[in-house]
């Protein structure tokens, strides 16, 4: 179908794209097109009523905090009922729904859907079908509970092993291998009609500073970042309809804005890079953009000025004072009403709106129709979490796992010791679905509260590992809490035999090398815990 085409009736998909659509909106209906927000609720209430009704948003996004997304019913319901309130709106025109649900560390939908171990563990595997396998049944289950676009796959370099924002999230530290695996998983999220994003342009793979708390710089030239940083959105942009911009400084591109705000940037990415579809900016309310912009309101007319076509301003406030702060449906009136404004004034150019907003229609064009008609299905279509895709993501997990064992001092026979297992409680409902706790002759856990173990915590963790066997410590980005270093350090330095489940960043092993035994996983979700717990048991549950 085509927007020059009267669309069909067909149940929500109500739409009615003539040929001279966007000069028949309003002003007011075009800005509401170019936003895509959140609201609290896990069902339509009043917050989204005034959202869709009255400011006529183009899009939502789904957070676990908002929106509950406790099971794929309550997510399939929310979704039809949002389309169909957008369907009472003057030209019918349907949402974007989107996610960010990349697998790994970062998945919103968890409750009744399966969770993938996210894209290093995909890299380590060496084969970019897993990720398009893994990519269309992560699509196939947000297209059955009404979520149209999925705000993946991270095509960063990660190529500085201390990044604090992306680390595991990336398919790996060389631009090959990141094409690779996008390429696929770009491939997978299109066989089931899901909208994907490439992010976060122009790449976020090596700074030391995270963008939603402040401005990361990345000191590279031009033709450096062609040869890492940009290398894969350049090879990929022909092959996606979507790509979200960063807020980073690349002075190369732009030495004073930020990426998101920046129109030489935006320009390198249409016209050196050739891209035609859609740009979607990061969300708004992230220290990075606020760094240079007093309010949210201003960084709206910024990105929108600098050439991104889809504003997100979903999520909550992490800028100094404002942390935690989030805006409500009275904040997103002011803010369309400031980019209302910034078009009559003339800061914003109504022909560049016009072609942002044609954009954001031939995308929902393209895409939507197919799922409305799958949201009239019966409930028993559904098809989430389903035996196929959990051994998916088991043989992927697996496949993933890298073990490193000393032969200086090997773990042998362990099913007559007695374990002493410390991990932080961010892990603790993974780990107790595992088999971990079946190993060893006994076994005492102590999960400490946070990432950064306390000093009472550490005092109660070594006063507990005099008494076992075998140590095993669960390690999740040690590296950027002093004080978990210092603890993992002196359960070391006790010499007792030590195993060792590297979670996350590859880069905690090289702290812990002096481990007996290193499980490296690039990822916490359970099917990595389980593929760890049976490679142990394989390895050394069995007296031979």
């Amino acid at each position: 179908m085509s927007l020059g085409l009267s669309l069909s009736v067909c149940g929500l998909s109500a739409i009615c794209f003539g040929s001279n659509l966007v000069e028949r909106m309003s002003l007011e209906e075009k800005v509401g097109q170019i936003l895509m927000v959140h609201f609290n609720g896990e069902m339509v209430n009043d917050e989204a009523k005034i959202l869709l009704q009255e400011t006529k948003v183009g899009g939502i996004i789904y957070y676990n905090w908002s929106n509950g997304l406790h099971s794929p019913k309550q997510v399939r319901t929310l979704s039809s009922n949002l389309q169909k309130l957008a369907k009472e709106n003057r030209f019918s025109i349907p949402l974007l729904i989107a996610v960010d649900q990349e697998g790994g560390v970062v998945a919103r939908l968890k409750s009744g859907f399966t969770i993938f171990p996210g894209n290093r563990a995909l890299g380590e595997t060496g084969d970019p079908q897993l990720a398009k396998k893994a990519a269309l049944a992560t699509a196939k289950e947000l297209q059955d509970v009404g979520i149209n676009m999925n705000l993946a796959p991270v095509v960063d370099v990660n190529s500085n092993p201390k990044n604090p924002v992306i680390g595991i999230r990336s398919f790996g530290d060389r631009p090959e291998t990141v094409t690779d695996f996008g390429e696929q998983f770009l491939e997978g999220s299109k066989q089931a009609g899901i909208i994907a994003v490439l992010k976060h342009f122009p790449g976020h793979g090596d700074v030391s500073v995270d963008s939603h708390k402040d401005l990361p710089v990345i000191l590279k030239s031009k033709e450096e970042l062609e040869k890492i940083e940009l290398f894969p959105f350049a090879r990929l942009a022909s092959s996606v309809d979507a790509i979200m911009t960063a807020h980073i400084l690349a002075p190369a591109l732009d030495p004073e804005n930020c990426s998101t705000l920046s129109e030489k940037t935006l320009k390198y990415l249409r016209e050196n890079i050739g891209f035609q579809g859609v740009i979607v900016s990061d969300s708004l309310v992230m220290g990075g953009v606020l760094k240079k912009c007093h309010s949210v309101d201003e960084a709206a007319i910024k990105a929108f000025q600098a050439g991104c076509d889809l504003l997100i301003l979903g999520g909550k406030l992490m800028e100094g004072k404002h942390t935690v702060l989030e805006l409500k449906p009275v904040d997103i009136k002011r803010i369309h009403s400031a980019l209302v404004e910034a078009v009559k004034s003339g800061r914003i150019s109504e022909t560049k709106l016009n072609e942002s907003i044609s954009r954001i229609l031939r995308l929902k064009d393209r895409y939507l129709n197919s799922q409305d008609r799958s949201l009239e299905s019966t409930e028993d279509s559904i098809k989430i979490d389903t035996a196929e895709h959990r051994a998916l993501a088991q043989k992927i997990a697996s496949l993933a796992l890298k073990t490193v064992e000393k032969k200086s001092r090997q773990i042998t026979y362990v099913g007559d010791k007695n374990l002493f297992i410390v991990a932080t409680n961010i892990l603790q409902d993974n780990l107790q679905k595992t088999s971990l706790f079946e190993i060893g002759k006994s076994r005492e856990v102590y999960f400490f509260n946070g990432l950064n173990a306390s000093s009472e915590e550490i005092k109660v963790v070594l006063q507990k590992a005099k008494i076992a066997d075998i140590l095993v410590v669960c390690s999740y980005n040690a590296w950027k809490n002093p004080s978990t270093v210092n603890m993992i350090d002196s359960l070391l330095d006790m010499e007792k035999p030590f195993v060792l489940l590297n979670l996350s960043d590859p880069f905690d092993a090289t702290l812990f090398a002096r481990a007996d035994l290193i499980f490296q996983s690039f990822s916490p979700t359970y099917p990595s815990l389980q593929a760890i717990c049976e490679a142990f048991q394989k390895r050394h549950f069995n007296n031979d």
